[in-house]
């Protein structure tokens, strides 16, 4: 048997995960702010940004929360760590984003059968701090290797497409001002909530791949035996399985046939075989099996060969 880790520093907290907290509290600001303003200004665009910055304040709240709780280390009933609960914030994040754009696209089409008089002044300003906070929030969530992380990139998303939407209602109460097209506000509210939609469907998807124990993207099993078997001592590879412990921790384990290679050369087999897989394909965390060339493969594993 050999186990591996790649390397030590995969739980260093990153400078986004630090400014979580600080980006709660500035976009809860910029929450109050537009739903003053869309209740004043009478404008759903803005009201249904605002309801888009209520579950960006719950987003960046369940990202800081289980940003700390990800960090903890191991225990004897979670051998494997917290890792995950960044992947359930995502989660979470995820699907508020789905329920709001749904609501937000059902007032929407109401409004376009009865458009209703919308203070596009107020609308302007309002959507104008939400433009200029989600920015700032945006960017600095942005730096660094941030996209690396889900739990992390799930909230830079609600941020920056809030951002999106703030600058298109801003857009929107200047057209109204100027023109008095009321029909613009559920328009604008439209294409906010497509816009929410098609940035959930990606962090979903990404999530239930990983709670589902999918492969990530860009990692090929059938690339991972061949790159294995070119090792000039392992025969061949089988019952290869790999997975996301979490954003940017992929785990693999496997079966090596080595031959009539000695029980004191697997050693010097399992580092090779670790330090090539993090090289070539980011994996971090091996386990491998090694077996005699006689031993049996399963009939039906795909990896044999």
């Amino acid at each position: 048997m050999g186990h591996q880790h790649a390397h030590a520093g995969a739980h260093d907290t990153s400078a986004g995960e630090r400014f979580l907290g600080t980006a709660f509290f500035l976009t809860l600001i910029i929450l109050l702010v537009e739903l003053t303003g869309g209740y004043f200004a009478h404008s759903l665009a803005l009201l249904s940004d605002a309801g888009h910055m209520l579950t960006d304040v719950l987003a960046l709240g369940a990202a800081r929360f289980s940003a700390r709780i990800a960090h903890r280390p191991p225990t004897g009933r979670m051998s494997y760590g917290f890792h995950r609960a960044g992947i359930l914030a995502a989660l979470f994040n995820a699907a508020t984003l789905l329920v709001v754009s749904g609501a937000i696209l059902v007032e929407a089409l109401s409004r376009l059968m009865h458009p209703v008089p919308v203070a596009g002044g107020v609308m302007f300003a309002a959507a104008a701090v939400g433009l200029v906070g989600n920015l700032y929030v945006g960017l600095r969530l942005e730096g660094g290797h941030q996209h690396e992380n889900l739990n992390v990139r799930s909230a830079w998303l609600h941020v920056m497409s809030d951002a999106a939407a703030s600058g298109a209602v801003l857009l929107g109460g200047l057209v109204i001002y100027f023109t008095g097209w009321r029909i613009v506000d559920p328009i604008v509210s439209i294409l906010v909530s497509l816009l929410i939609l098609r940035g959930a469907w990606s962090i979903l998807r990404e999530t239930v791949a990983i709670l589902m124990e999918g492969a990530p993207d860009g990692i090929d099993q059938v690339d991972l035996v061949q790159a294995l078997c070119a090792d000039p001592d392992i025969r061949s590879c089988h019952h290869l399985h790999v997975w996301s412990l979490g954003s940017g921790q992929v785990a693999l384990s496997a079966h090596l046939v080595l031959g009539n290679a000695p029980l004191a050369a697997v050693q010097g087999v399992v580092e090779r075989a670790t330090a090539m897989l993090h090289r070539e394909f980011g994996i971090e965390h091996c386990t491998f099996q090694a077996e005699s060339e006689g031993e049996p493969c399963v009939d039906g594993d795909e990896s044999c060969s």
